[in-house]
C-alpha cells in the first residue's frame, strides 16, 4: 500500500476538422471514444479542443462539465512555467485582460513602472516592468524579443499554486524574478508592500535606467536605393538595420532568400523635407507637435492622439503630403529594375527598417510596421479599384500608399516610447525600407520564428517556434499556440527535440515534414551564423531568424520550400558588469539539512527549525560588519523534547557578531539553560556582495541559502566516523531552506531483516535528480512511513519529522537511518514504556552496500550491542572466552548472544566486532 512513482493516470481526446462541431457532435464522439479505450480504473478522459473547434469549447463550457466532459489542453501537463525572457522587476502588480491593454495604459491605469498580470498577451504591449501571462505565449514573438532587449522579465504561470499566488499579489508592490536554473524556468513573486520605503525603491529601480543607445546616425547614400547584394550591418547608417542585415542572407544562402533591393534614408528625408501648411516642413511640424514630450509621459492618452495625428494627418494624408515627381520616379525606377524581377501585378512587400532596430545593442522586433503595395496600380492611370494585384480588394493598393504607411510606423505609440525612453535624438534617426516580392498567404504552408546561439566553436543552440499557414508566430492572436522544436548542432550531427505541440495540427503531428524540413531549415540557419560571423567576428552571439516554408508558385520564390527572410542579432548583456545586490526581508524557514554534511548523531540532535528574518540592505561590506539578522523563531530538540526560542538574535545570551571581510558572517549565542550547555554559531557562508548584470540582484535569504551551525558542548556527546560510534563535544551541521514536495520527487525504500524478528520498512523521498554530470548527494526531502518491528509487541509506525533522521554518506552508498519513537505524536505509552524497559532509545539502521547492520542506544546515549554475553551487565575476558567456547561457522538459530554482527553465525566477523567493543571501553 505504498504510492508508486508518479503517474499521469489522465489523457486527452481531440477532434480534428476545419469546421466547428456542435457540442452535440462533440459529446457524442467523445462517449464513443472513451467507451472503447481500455483503462485502468480512476483514470481520466480529457477533452482537448483543436484550434477550430476552441471557441465552440469555451462557449459551451459549462454544458460540457455538465455531461462529464472536462475540457483542458496539453498545457496541464507542463512541467512548469515558462521564462521567454529572463530578469527582474520591481513595481506595483496589476492585473488586466489581454484586450484592455493597450486601454488601461492611455488611461493611465498601467505604467511604465507596473508589473503586468494578464490572461493572454496580445501582438503588442507597451513597455512595462515586467510581464506575467496566465496562458501560455511564444518564447520569440515580438513582445518577447523586445522584453530581451530590455531585460524585463516575461514569465508564463503554468503552475497553478504560482498562478494563485499572483492574483493574491494584485495591488502589491512586488519583486518579480524569472531566471533558468538546471530545473528548469525559475520565477519568484516576492511581496514587498510594507517592506521597502519610497526612497529604497527609487535607489533599487536606478539600477533599471536604460543605457543610452550607441546609434548609428542616419548617413545621405547618395542614391535613394540600392541592391541588397553585398549590403553589411556596417550599413545600417545608410538603409537601416533591417536591409543592412539583409545582405547577409543573400550571401549565405541566396537561393533560400529573396532578391531584394533597399531604398536608403535619403527617400526619408526628402519626404520629410517637403513643405506642408503653415511654412513649416513635414519634420518641422513633427518636432513642433512632439518637443514638449519628456519620459515618462504625463498624459499618456495626450500623446497617443499627437502620434495618431502625425500618422493620419500628415504622413498618410495625401492632400498634406506628397511626394515628387522626382521621388516617384526614383521609386518606380528601381521596382522596375529587370535585376529584381518585380512583377508589378504581384504585391510587393515593403519592410521597415530603421536604425533604431536590428543592431548589436537594440531590437526593436515588432515596434514598426510593414505593408505589401501594387505597382500595377500606381502605373494604371487612374485611381479606381479593384486593385490590380489582388480583385478581391475593391480599391486600389499603390506602392505609394504602402510607403507613407510604413513611414508612418515610425511614429507607432511603442516606438516613438522608446526613442524617449533612450533619449534618442529624432534629428538622427529615420526610416528606410527593405523591399521583395511579398508572400501572400495562399502559398504558406508554414511560418516561424528561430533563435540561432553560439557560444564559438562549431556547436549552434537552435530554437523553432514554427506554425501552420500564415498564422502568426511573432504576433500570436486568437488562442493559437505555435510548434516548438529545439536543435542541437554539432560536427558530428544535428538532433532535434519536439518541445511543444502546435494545436492546429493533430495531436502527434508537426508542422512541418518531420525530420526532414527541420534538419534542412537548421542547415540554412547555420549557413547564415557562419557567414554572420565571418562578417561581424563575433564569435558569441544570439540571432533572430524569420522563416518560412512556401508552395510553388510564388513571385518571391517560385520553386517553394524553405525560405529565410530575416536576420538580425539580439543583444545580450555584458557579463563582465557587476552590480551590488540588495537583501529583501522575506521571512524564510530553513531545516536541518539531512544530506552529504555532518553525522547521523549531530542531524538527530541538532534536529531544528529556524524562521528567518532580516534588516532589507545593500549587501555591501560595510553593512555586513552589522548582524542583518532582525527576528528568528527557533524549534529545535533538546533535552529529550522539542522546545523553541524567538526574539532578536544580537540580543541573545553572549550574542556576538564577525564579519571576515569577503563573503562570510558569524552570528554566536550561548545556550547556558540546556542540560549540556552549548556555545553556538549561526555560520552564512557566500554572500554575494556582487552579482552579473544579467543576474539578479534582488536577493532574499533563500537565495544565499549556505547556513551552517557549529555546537560546542561542554560534555561529550555521541558521534559517528568511519570506524563507528564515538564522542565529541563539536558538531557542525547544514541549514538549507526547508524541502517542499515538488514533482519530480523521487520516491525511496529500504528495509532491514534481522535477527529474532527484528525488521525495519522505511519510505521517504528525495528531490528530483538535478542531472549532475558527476553524480551528487541526494538529500532526504521528506519522509513518508517507517515501520520497526520486533522491539515490541505491535509494530512502531513513524511519520513524523522529528522522529526519524536521515545522513546519506558519498553519493548515497551508505546511508543512516536513526529512529527515537518517544518522539513521534499520538504514540502509544505502552510502546514507549516498553521501549524503556528494554532500554532503547534510539535505534540506528546503518546500510552499505555489503552489509546492513542494525544497533540500539540506551537512554544515556551509549550504545547497546550485544556483547554481554554472561549477562553480567559488563563487557571483559568472561565474554570473550564465552564468544570463543561458541564460535562455530555454521548458522546458529540461537546464538546466545554472540551473532554481534547480526548475520546468523558466529565468525572471526564476530570476532573482530566483539574486540572493537571492548578495547574501545563500550558497555
Amino acid at each position: 500500500g505504498y504510492p508508486p512513482p508518479p503517474v499521469l493516470p489522465e489523457y486527452g481526446i481531440q477532434f480534428v476538422r476545419l469546421d466547428p462541431y456542435t457540442k452535440e457532435e462533440i459529446a457524442e464522439m467523445f462517449n464513443v471514444v472513451k467507451a472503447n479505450i481500455i483503462t485502468d480504473p480512476g483514470v481520466q478522459a480529457f477533452y482537448f479542443p483543436s484550434y477550430e473547434q476552441l471557441a465552440t469549447a469555451e462557449a459551451n463550457r459549462d454544458w460540457f462539465d455538465s455531461q462529464g466532459i472536462p475540457i483542458s489542453s496539453t498545457g496541464r501537463w507542463a512541467e512548469g512555467d515558462a521564462c521567454y525572457s529572463e530578469g527582474w522587476a520591481l513595481g506595483e502588480l496589476k492585473f488586466f485582460a489581454g484586450d484592455q491593454i493597450q486601454s488601461a495604459y492611455l488611461a493611465g491605469d498601467l505604467l511604465p513602472g507596473d508589473i503586468l498580470l494578464t490572461d493572454g498577451v496580445p501582438a503588442e504591449v507597451p513597455f512595462v516592468a515586467g510581464i506575467i501571462t496566465l496562458s501560455a505565449s511564444t518564447p520569440n514573438s515580438h513582445v518577447a524579443i523586445l522584453a530581451k532587449t530590455y531585460r524585463v522579465p516575461f514569465v508564463h504561470l503554468a503552475l497553478a499554486e504560482d498562478a494563485n499566488r499572483a492574483q493574491e499579489l494584485v495591488g502589491h508592490k512586488i519583486v518579480l524574478r524569472g531566471y533558468y536554473t538546471y530545473n528548469g524556468c525559475e520565477v519568484r513573486l516576492i511581496d514587498v508592500e510594507g517592506v521597502l520605503d519610497d526612497a529604497t525603491i527609487a535607489e533599487i529601480l536606478a539600477l533599471k535606467t536604460p543605457p543610452v543607445l550607441d546609434i548609428s546616425p542616419m548617413a545621405a547614400y547618395g542614391s535613394y536605393s540600392a541592391s541588397t547584394e553585398g549590403l553589411l550591418p556596417a550599413d545600417i547608417k545608410y538603409f537601416g538595420g533591417k536591409a543592412a542585415n539583409y545582405g547577409i542572407l543573400r550571401s549565405a544562402i541566396p537561393n533560400k532568400s529573396p532578391v531584394a533591393a533597399a531604398f536608403s534614408f535619403d527617400l526619408w528625408n526628402a519626404f520629410l523635407d517637403q513643405s506642408i501648411f503653415g511654412g513649416n516642413t513635414l519634420r518641422e511640424e513633427i518636432s513642433e507637435r512632439l518637443s514638449s514630450y519628456s519620459y515618462p509621459p504625463s498624459d499618456m492618452a495626450a500623446l497617443s492622439w499627437e502620434l495618431e495625428g502625425i500618422r493620419e494627418g500628415l504622413f498618410k494624408n495625401t492632400y498634406i503630403t506628397s511626394f515628387t515627381p522626382q521621388l516617384e520616379d526614383a521609386v518606380i525606377a528601381t521596382l522596375q529594375d529587370p535585376n529584381y524581377g518585380f512583377d508589378m501585378y504581384r504585391k510587393i512587400r515593403f519592410r521597415s527598417s530603421t536604425n533604431v532596430e536590428d543592431s548589436n545593442q537594440f531590437t526593436g522586433a515588432g515596434l514598426y510596421d510593414s505593408y505589401s503595395g501594387c505597382l500595377a496600380d500606381d502605373l494604371d492611370g487612374d485611381n479606381q479599384g479593384p486593385c490590380l494585384c489582388d480583385p478581391d480588394e475593391d480599391n486600389e493598393r499603390g506602392v505609394f500608399r504602402a510607403i507613407r504607411k510604413v513611414f508612418a510606423s515610425f511614429y507607432n505609440d511603442n516606438a516613438f516610447l522608446e526613442r524617449l525612453r533612450h533619449d534618442v535624438n529624432e534629428a538622427d534617426v529615420g526610416m528606410a525600407l527593405l523591399v521583395h516580392h511579398s508572400f501572400p498567404d495562399e502559398y504558406e504552408l508554414a511560418n516561424g520564428v528561430a533563435t540561432l546561439e553560439t557560444s564559438g566553436g562549431t556547436r549552434y543552440s537552435i530554437t523553432m517556434v514554427t506554425q501552420e499557414g500564415a498564422v502568426s508566430v511573432a504576433n500570436p492572436q486568437d488562442g493559437s499556440i505555435p510548434e516548438e522544436v529545439s536543435v542541437s548542432v554539432y560536427s558530428f550531427g544535428t538532433y532535434l527535440t519536439l518541445v511543444r505541440q502546435s494545436n492546429l495540427v493533430p495531436l502527434g503531428a508537426t508542422v512541418m515534414d518531420w525530420q526532414d524540413d527541420y534538419n534542412a531549415l537548421s542547415e540554412l540557419l547555420v549557413a547564415v551564423g557562419e557567414d554572420y560571423n565571418n562578417v561581424t567576428g563575433q564569435d558569441y552571439f544570439l540571432l533572430d531568424l524569420e522563416y518560412k516554408k512556401l508552395a510553388p508558385g510564388g513571385a518571391a520564390i517560385p520553386t517553394g520550400g524553405l525560405v529565410v527572410k530575416q536576420v538580425r542579432e539580439i543583444p545580450r548583456p555584458d557579463t563582465t558588469q557587476r552590480i551590488t545586490p540588495f537583501l529583501i526581508n522575506e521571512p524564510v524557514e530553513f531545516c536541518i539539512h539531512q544530506g552529504d554534511c555532518s553525522d547521523i548523531f549531530a542531524n538527530h540532535r541538532l534536529k531544528s527549525r529556524w524562521l528567518f528574518e532580516t534588516k532589507s540592505l545593500w549587501l555591501t561590506p560595510k553593512n555586513l560588519e552589522d548582524c542583518f539578522y532582525t527576528s528568528v523563531t527557533l524549534e529545535y530538540l533538546a533535552d529529550n523534547r522539542v522546545l523553541a526560542m524567538s526574539g532578536e538574535m544580537p540580543l541573545w545570551p553572549k550574542a556576538f557578531h564577525n564579519f571576515d571581510g569577503t563573503d562570510t558572517t558569524d552570528d554566536g549565542w550561548y545556550m547556558h539553560h540546556l542540560a549540556n550547555p552549548r556555545a553556538c554559531e549561526l555560520h552564512t557562508d557566500f554572500i554575494r556582495t556582487e552579482v552579473r548584470v544579467d543576474e539578479s540582484p534582488m536577493l532574499t535569504l533563500g537565495d544565499i541559502r549556505w547556513l551552517t551551525v557549529g555546537v560546542e558542548y561542554n560534555e561529550p556527546v555521541l558521534s559517528w566516523e568511519w570506524a563507528g560510534p564515538t564522542t565529541t563535544t563539536t558538531d557542525l551541521i547544514c541549514l538549507r531552506p526547508c524541502p517542499q514536495p515538488q514533482v519530480g520527487d523521487l520516491l525511496k525504500h529500504r528495509s532491514f531483516t534481522g535477527p529474532k524478528g527484528i525488521s525495519i520498512s522505511t519510505f521517504f523521498y528525495w528531490p528530483p535528480d538535478p542531472g549532475a554530470a558527476g553524480g551528487y548527494t541526494a538529500p532526504l526531502s521528506r519522509w513518508v512511513e517507517t515501520v520497526i518491528k520486533g522491539y515490541t509487541s505491535e509494530p512502531i509506525v513513524l511519520h513524523d519529522w522529528y522522529s526519524q533522521t536521515y545522513q546519506p554518506e558519498h553519493h548515497n552508498f551508505s546511508e543512516h537511518f536513526l529512529y527515537e519513537p518517544r518522539l513521534e505524536p499520538g504514540i502509544s505509552q505502552d510502546t514507549i514504556d516498553k521501549l524503556r524497559a528494554k532500554d532503547i532509545r534510539l535505534i540506528h539502521l546503518y546500510m552499505t552496500y555489503d552489509v546492513n547492520t542494525v544497533t540500539t542506544y540506551r537512554f544515556e546515549d551509549k550504545p547497546f550491542y550485544p556483547a554481554d554475553i554472561d549477562g553480567d551487565d559488563d563487557t571483559d575476558f568472561a565474554d570473550f572466552s564465552l564468544l570463543g567456547a561458541r564460535w562455530q561457522e555454521t548458522v546458529c538459530d540461537e546464538c546466545g548472544g554472540a551473532d554481534l554482527t547480526g548475520d546468523g553465525r558466529v565468525t572471526w566477523d564476530d570476532l573482530g566486532e566483539f574486540a572493537y567493543n571492548w578495547l574501545a571501553g563500550v558497555e
